[in-house]
């Protein structure tokens, strides 16, 4: 067994444990390794992200409400990226407006019983470039996504060598923790959190994570932003607030969109009519 099927298979160990001193083993193990990460330089026009009215929200009213989560002691489950206590700005660009309905609406988080759904979308402008760690596409969604494939070849073609093979099989596999559908997969995170948790502190010069949209079948893609970044590079434009209806199975139909009238900066508010 080589030195990485050793490490995969004792982070897969780690993962099924239901322990607070797991995840902490799972973070020393990645912060002793080296991994390649390819880069991505990106400037898209506008960043979106969707924020559901789970509690009878009629408007958002502050763009405060429509960023990354400040309520940390209310975050008490580990995200894709983020941990426990810790808000992530999980957001889309202007190209992938569907694929963030399709990460919104229950019904494809596994709410057989949603018949409605209400979203507000926040939309911000990128003031400036932002350098993206890309999670490459595995072998099940190669072939999905344009963009993600140049990088998987470009990376392929790296270096020709016994140690770098190896890498990419330990990288094939973070990658994979990535694609995994918590309704349809065992996962809990731990590793995808980890994995982040590594770039943040390894490479400073990062703002965050580019990665295929499981909800969207790996076609579209998702961003996650660390929150300083956000602050620093991003400006709240508008918001809007959309009804969805089910028409049918995992289907819905826009019913009604009402646009916000403006948003005073100063004070942080979001008009509305």
């Amino acid at each position: 067994m080589t030195v990485s099927e050793q490490i995969i298979n004792k982070l897969t160990e780690l993962k099924e444990l239901d322990t607070i001193s797991s995840y902490s083993h799972i973070k020393n193990i990645l912060k002793n390794q080296i991994i390649p990460i390819p880069f991505y330089d990106y400037k898209p026009y506008k960043l979106i992200r969707f924020r559901r009215h789970n509690n009878g929200e009629k408007l958002f009213e502050e763009s405060e409400q429509l960023t990354y989560r400040k309520d940390i002691l209310n975050i008490k489950n580990f995200g894709r990226a983020n941990e426990p206590g810790q808000g992530f700005f999980y957001c889309n660009d202007n190209k992938n407006h569907s694929t963030g309905i399709s990460e919104a609406v229950s019904i494809f988080r596994g709410n057989p019983n949603s018949e409605e759904e209400i979203l507000t979308i926040g939309l911000w402008d990128v003031k400036k470039p932002l350098k993206l760690a890309m999670i490459l596409p595995t072998a099940e969604n190669k072939g999905k996504n344009a963009e993600f494939d140049e990088m998987k070849k470009f990376y392929d073609r790296f270096e020709e060598s016994e140690e770098f093979e190896e890498l990419k099989k330990f990288n094939e596999f973070l990658a994979k923790e990535f694609t995994l559908d918590l309704q349809k997969h065992k996962s809990n995170y731990k590793i995808t959190c980890a994995f982040s948790y590594y770039i943040k502190e390894k490479f400073p010069e990062v703002d965050g994570i580019l990665y295929a949209s499981v909800k969207s079948e790996f076609e579209g893609t998702n961003i996650v932003l660390w929150p300083e970044v956000v602050d620093e590079k991003l400006e709240f434009v508008t918001a809007r607030k959309s009804t969805f209806k089910r028409v049918a199975d995992k289907t819905y139909t826009e019913l009604q969109t009402i646009d916000s009238t403006n948003y005073d900066k100063k004070t942080d508010k979001i008009e509305w009519k």
